[in-house]
């Protein structure tokens, strides 16, 4: 899980300060306030992970292009200000799923020098990115250590620190020499490349949906593949109800686990949005499939073209939210586009069910006023607690990005609500009774 992120000098933000985030994070404000650059800021990380594996790309960061997740074309375009010689700071801080082991030669337990068994969990990695370079930082990370009297020794910009061992004089910088008065003998090379498959794992297990996803068609096609994710623009979305239906026959879940489909079906069916959802062959010679909506037990099924837009386009989300592996990050922008103001509250409840259910992080940016509502409703309810929130809003104040986290207390009352949060509904009713008056007296006079 990603537990926090800060940029500098990235596009309208000079600097965000440390964003801490959650397992559900959402970012609201108003348009061009810098919400969709905080996510962007990931993106352009994970991007860069294929950028690393790639030889036919040479660039020293990879800012992206018309087929990748973000292009933010170049270091001219994201740097703030336009200011050349200023440097692109990005941060992240990060939960592994799963600690990796390393084995170094230090001190044990019993004052004796050799290996080491050593578990990392989390770590803070920051990058520094020149018009003509780029640095990499491990920041800070935290070491757990087996058969060793010290529980946890923290790694901080180059040196490791413990108050015991500092006390000791024997806390030594990792570049050179010594660790806990033995020696190294180049740890840190084997020590980064763990730590880079680390941040490959994380990378890879993030996933995103922007605001526009591809029109519905009448009919699928799919050659028996299995996509690993259902992609940006949700183009992949049928393909994965497709490839999960096989796996699902191949192994075995729990008992409590539904098919995809089945969740689709149930959502749909408690949002209003359709009576039923089939996905079936055209025929049984064919590789094509057809969606069948039907809205009402009364009406005929119809193919996801003839129903509403705003179900199409919900879709990939739905999917999105099981298809994922358990454990993932969903990066999820505008989620409750085209939909119904009594559906974008819904959306609160089908993304803590996958939170709950699934233990996924899911990061969010939206303009619904409806969606942040229920959210509230649920955690004065219970349905999730205020400390697996963390809700942002941003602001753009001549050209410079500003965030303040919306405090919000056990009962999901927020104490800090900005003014015209979501537009000035006061005002509005305000001055329509104003008018109403107003030709009252014309039409009396």
């Amino acid at each position: 899980m990603i537990t926090h992120i800060r940029m500098k000098n990235f596009k309208s933000w000079k600097d965000s300060g440390e964003v801490e985030l959650a397992p559900l994070t959402g970012f609201f404000g108003t348009n061009s306030s810098g919400k969709s650059s905080l996510l962007q800021m990931l993106l352009l990380l994970k991007q860069n992970v294929g950028h690393l594996k790639s030889r036919e790309i040479r660039e020293i960061i990879f800012f992206g292009d018309t087929n990748s997740l973000v292009n933010l074309g170049g270091f001219h375009e994201v740097i703030h200000g336009h200011e050349q010689e200023e440097q692109l700071k990005l941060e992240f801080g990060c939960k592994l799923k799963e600690p990796f082991k390393m084995p170094i030669y230090g001190m044990k337990a019993n004052g004796q020098f050799g290996d080491v068994l050593v578990l990392i969990d989390n770590f803070t990695f920051n990058t520094v990115i020149h018009e003509v370079g780029i640095d990499l930082l491990i920041d800070r990370f935290r070491y757990n250590f087996e058969a060793c009297d010290i529980s946890e020794v923290e790694w901080v910009r180059g040196f490791l620190q413990h108050t015991d061992l500092l006390e000791r004089q024997h806390s030594q910088q990792i570049s050179g020499g010594n660790c806990y008065g033995g020696p190294y003998q180049g740890q840190p090379h084997h020590l980064l490349r763990s730590l880079s498959g680390a941040f490959e794992n994380l990378f890879s297990d993030i996933y995103y949906l922007g605001p526009t996803r591809v029109d519905p068609q009448r009919r699928y096609s799919w050659n028996g593949s299995h996509p690993k994710h259902i992609r940006q623009w949700g183009n992949q979305t049928i393909v994965a109800l497709l490839s999960a239906r096989v796996r699902k026959l191949k192994t075995l879940h729990k008992a409590e686990e539904l098919p995809i489909e089945e969740r689709v079906s149930y959502w749909l069916q408690e949002m209003e949005l359709a009576h039923s959802f089939s996905l079936d062959w055209v025929s049984q010679s064919s590789t094509e499939y057809e969606v069948r909506i039907q809205k009402s037990p009364e009406s005929a099924p119809v193919t996801l073209v003839d129903v509403g837009y705003g179900l199409a386009q919900f879709l990939p989300v739905l999917v999105l939210c099981y298809y994922a592996p358990e454990e993932s990050t969903l990066i999820l922008e505008q989620p409750g586009i085209h939909l119904h103001p009594k559906v974008q509250s819904q959306l609160a409840d089908l993304i803590i069910e996958v939170i709950t259910e699934r233990n996924l992080q899911i990061l969010i940016e939206s303009h619904s006023e409806h969606l942040l509502n229920r959210l509230q409703r649920r955690i004065a309810e219970e349905k999730i607690s205020v400390d697996k929130t963390a809700l942002y809003f941003c602001r753009n104040d001549e050209g410079v990005s500003a965030i303040e986290r919306l405090k919000m207390d056990e009962f999901g009352n927020i104490t800090n609500w900005p003014e015209n949060f979501f537009g000035d509904e006061m005002g509005d009713l305000f001055a329509m009774t104003k008018a109403q008056r107003e030709r009252q007296k014309k039409a009396e006079g």
